[in-house]
């Protein structure tokens, strides 16, 4: 049976989503390696992901702005051309230095696909059947993050670090000449959203610096933070700048008739809940995800290859979670799934603050099969809701304000809860080496002696991984926390109206029903 042209273009988008998604994680694994080739320190071929990093946050927020004005068929081939030619200067690097350049070229490429990708996806599909569309473009924005540390690890074990990059050639070749035969031209995705380009009233210039500079410099104050500590003074610097900037974006797209994000969007209480829920939950849910890989690493000692064998079982859920909703959206409604997928990670959060120096993978499988669910069910009903009452007109702005300040708070919740870990594990090894000097010894001191002996630095690693161990408990409970708290927000997400009003106009027999579920903001 042949696909329709929306499914058509709906698949071409998902896989250079896929490729691009993976890039945001897949490096992390192999820095290491990339420092030892070129004979640098490791903090600077980190540079290797801020950089992609930050190139994300400065190109998201304008993305709608410039598909609006040049068509978002014309602004996805610049960005598959960008990633993918980023993507091979990568391989064939000669310093860290022309790497990280090349990476922050991939990353405007990478940063661009998600929301122009979401946009030409939710203008191609009725309201009423978003949620089935959401569940193909959640695969790889879900799964994408959790396989890829596995899959670089696999790469650069089997072959070598290039080979992360390398990998995404043939992929962006073949996205990009599908991108440019199956999706339509700007001409008539204008016709299908009623867009009268004679009303634009020229470049927001003001509102382009602004968002790029201000997004930029606060994101990566707040990534910093999780290195360095919030009273750090670059931290505080960027963070200050980055406000600064932010709060003259504001006043000025308030004021400007065709801004580069759309402000005015907020106006809509269904769009503001959700986004809210958005941000908790990428702050919350996800941010907790780097956690469990980081134990398994730093106190069981395994590679990131086989961690990333641990949480397949994850992986796998989250899909599961995905189709539930994407099956179960239009018939129990947003509020139902996101409270059932919150409360599904809260309770999978108990298992997380059990861990002990012996916790072995498999005995937390059961854990990571609730927590993978529970994503899948929370992510897709409130990306879908997001733009139920989102025009045709207006979905490309409002894509990429979904999107710029997911990640921004997506950066927040790493940052805080790295801050948390290492507070807590500081302070718990200090308890312990004040144990030490006591007598008797008891508690992990004991344990600590018995094993270590005379030997001094078997002594100071048993202290840090026991100290690292309870920092974990401690944080997923910080953890276990936020998420029932995204639980509560989540009662408040009401019904998708769009929705509704398409089961009103079915229910009188209207042959037509999308007509009716038209979005309530039209601009």
């Amino acid at each position: 049976m042949r696909l329709s042209y929306r499914w058509q273009a709906a698949l071409v988008i998902v896989l250079g989503l896929l490729m691009a998604v993976l890039d945001t994680t897949i490096v992390s694994v192999v820095l290491p390696e990339m420092a030892t080739a070129f004979k640098t320190d490791f903090q600077t071929i980190t540079w290797v992901g801020t950089g992609y990093f930050l190139a994300n946050a400065a190109i998201i927020p304008i993305i709608g702005y410039l598909s609006d004005r040049i068509g978002s068929k014309m602004t996805l081939l610049m960005a598959l051309a960008l990633f993918t030619i980023g993507s091979g200067l990568c391989v064939i690097a000669p310093n860290e230095q022309l790497l990280i350049a090349f990476r922050v070229l991939q990353g405007i490429g990478g940063g661009a696909l998600v929301p122009v990708g979401m946009a030409i996806i939710f203008r191609l599909f009725a309201p009423e059947e978003r949620a089935g569309a959401m569940v193909l473009l959640m695969v790889p924005l879900l799964l994408g993050p959790a396989f890829g540390p596995t899959l670089g690890g696999w790469l650069a074990t089997s072959f070598s670090w290039n080979a992360i990059f390398t990998i995404n050639l043939p992929i962006g070749v073949v996205a990009f000449t599908l991108s440019l035969i199956v999706l339509r031209g700007k001409d008539a995705e204008r016709e299908a959203n009623g867009d009268d380009m004679s009303a634009k009233q020229g470049l927001d210039l003001p509102g382009l610096l602004l968002s790029m500079t201000g997004f930029t410099a606060f994101v990566y104050g707040i990534s910093k933070a999780g290195i360095s500590g919030w009273g750090d003074h670059t931290v505080i610097a960027f963070l200050v700048a980055g406000g600064v900037l932010l709060i003259a974006f504001v006043i000025v797209e308030l004021r400007v008739k065709d801004p580069v994000m759309d402000l005015r969007l907020f106006r809509s209480y269904t769009f503001t809940i959700s986004n809210i829920l958005l941000w908790a939950t990428t702050a919350v849910l996800f941010g907790s995800l780097f956690l469990l890989p980081l134990f398994f690493e730093q106190v069981e000692g395994l590679s990131a290859l086989n961690t990333g064998e641990i949480v397949i079982a994850q992986g796998l859920a989250m899909a599961v979670g995905l189709a539930i909703g994407g099956k179960l959206y239009n018939n129990v409604g947003p509020r139902v799934l996101t409270v059932a997928g919150a409360a599904l990670v809260t309770i999978s959060m108990i298992g997380f603050t059990q861990l002990d120096v012996n916790t072995t993978g498999a005995s937390l499988q059961i854990w990571l099969i609730l927590r993978g669910l529970g994503l899948g069910l929370v992510g897709q009903p409130l990306q879908t809701l997001a733009v139920a009452v989102v025009s045709n007109k207006q979905m490309a702005k409002a894509t990429s304000l979904i999107s710029s300040t997911k990640t921004a708070f997506g950066a927040l919740g790493v940052a805080v809860l790295t801050t948390y870990l290492t507070q807590q594990t500081t302070t718990h090894a200090s308890d312990i080496v004040a144990g030490l000097k006591t007598q008797p010894l008891s508690g992990v001191a004991a344990t600590c002696a018995a094993q270590a002996g005379h030997n001094a630095q078997a002594l100071t690693a048993c202290v840090t991984q026991h100290a690292v161990t309870m920092g974990m408990n401690d944080t997923f409970l910080f953890s276990l926390i936020g998420c029932a708290i995204c639980v509560v927000l989540a009662f408040f997400v009401g019904r998708d109206p769009a929705v509704e009003a398409a089961k009103a106009a079915k229910a009188k027999g209207d042959s037509t029903p999308a007509a009716s579920a038209q979005p309530l903001m039209n601009g």
